[in-house]
């Protein structure tokens, strides 16, 4: 049964879920490489390990995390997995050793990439038809504030109350999450679709898929260099970074969503992507704060505009019961793309420098958007909704969906 309005109580509670779920882990982001180098003496090689073997463990899972939420159902997945990840959380308390850390996050990783999957999935299937876009809109602005939030508070606990207290400061937010899931009522049973059991990947969205891998092979280049460059220009604080882009991924995020529920996703899109581009050439002339900070607030717009419209092109590819196949594709991608991002970029800023990297950056912002010129402006024509009906333009409205269904 399609939901009616956006703003229903599964939509608000899952969304502030998957807020507690994104906050617990940026929250522990600046403090685990602390907390490796201080009491247990590791060096920068160790802190490698310890995140690469989470991120490594989040990748695996997700497209068996999707699979299970189609056959098993959305509920009780999260259940599992957010209770787990509470687990996790509160054992780093009792880590005596690098090796017993390196176990750890290999199944904190494991939590964390079934608990984001199953919480993405009960996000979408709340969300109405006509407003697919502005609701996916909003479940990535959850995301951008954890970000935003999540790593200030972790390092000013850590810095007034020790390991100790932040690792069950992390735990409570979990504990937050999972406290959410009670507000959710008894979960829908979809109908059983002859493409349910097809496998843990979903190929009809394999090109977003695609997209969002280059997508977040770019984003990683400034996720992982932005304090190093912001040194080498000689910017104190670069944290106004990470400020300024949270701003303008809070109002793109929604807007892009209503503009691609009414207009379709063409011209949203490829101001998305020239504004992509613009966020690279204005660090490869960065010299000041102004180019600086104008980055940040240009890669805010370019990136919640295409990410959060690839993935609702995404889940319009598929009926209900592949939703979370497509969350789990989709989610892996992103993984993929960070991961290699870093370490590919990072082998080319050592050759040619952060700047270079940058420009480079810029121009391979093509990539993604010759994947969706293809995919979507040349062979798809058409919007796809929830894998059957197909329109020009906008998403059609009830009454259209109606008359299309009675023709069909």
């Amino acid at each position: 049964m399609e939901v009616e309005k956006l703003w229903t109580r599964e939509f608000i509670f899952s969304c502030l879920s998957n807020l507690f779920v994104f906050m617990s882990m940026y929250f522990l982001l600046p403090i685990l490489p602390l907390f490796i180098t201080e009491v247990f003496a590791g060096d920068k090689g160790q802190v490698g390990y310890v995140f690469g073997i989470f991120a490594f463990a989040g990748v695996i899972i997700r497209p068996v995390a999707g699979y299970l939420l189609d056959v098993m159902g959305r509920k009780p997945i999260a259940w599992i997995s957010i209770s787990c990840l509470f687990l996790a959380m509160l054992s780093y308390n009792w880590m005596t050793s690098l090796l017993l850390l390196l176990i750890l996050r290999g199944i904190h990783g494991v939590c964390w990439g079934v608990s984001t999957t199953s919480l993405a999935t009960l996000v979408t299937d709340s969300i109405p038809l006509k407003q697919r876009g502005e609701g996916i809109g909003y479940y990535g602005l959850s995301i951008s504030v954890a970000m935003f939030i999540g790593p200030i508070l972790g390092l000013d606990i850590l810095r007034y109350f020790g390991y100790s207290i932040s690792f069950y400061l992390g735990t409570g937010l979990v504990a937050i999450a999972l406290f959410c899931l009670f507000a959710l009522k008894r979960q829908e049973v979809y109908p059983v679709s002859n493409e349910k059991h097809k496998g843990m990947l979903e190929k009809k969205v394999l090109s977003y898929a695609l997209l969002v891998f280059f997508l977040s092979l770019l984003y990683s280049g400034i996720l992982s260099f932005i304090v190093l460059f912001a040194k080498e220009i000689s910017i104190e604080n670069s944290e106004v970074y990470f400020l300024a882009n949270a701003l303008t991924l809070v109002v793109s995020r929604p807007y892009a969503g209503r503009v691609l529920d009414k207009k379709g996703p063409i011209k949203i899109m490829c101001i998305g992507f020239l504004t992509l581009f613009a966020t690279f050439i204005c660090l490869f002339f960065a010299e000041s704060y102004f180019l600086f900070i104008m980055s940040a607030l240009l890669l805010g717009i370019g990136f919640g505009i295409v990410h959060s419209t690839a993935i609702t092109l995404a889940i319009n590819k598929v009926d209900a019961s592949r939703r979370g196949v497509v969350n789990g594709t989709i989610l892996t991608a992103f993984d993929l793309g960070v991961g290699i991002g870093s370490m590919l970029l990072g082998v080319l800023s050592n050759y040619a420098g952060l700047k270079i990297m940058y420009l480079v950056s810029g121009f391979m912002v093509l990539i993604p958007f010759s994947i969706f010129y293809v995919t979507h402006m040349i062979k798809n024509k058409e919007t796809v909704v929830d894998g059957k009906i197909k329109v020009s333009g906008k998403v059609p409205s009830k009454e259209e969906i109606k008359t299309m269904l009675k023709q069909e």
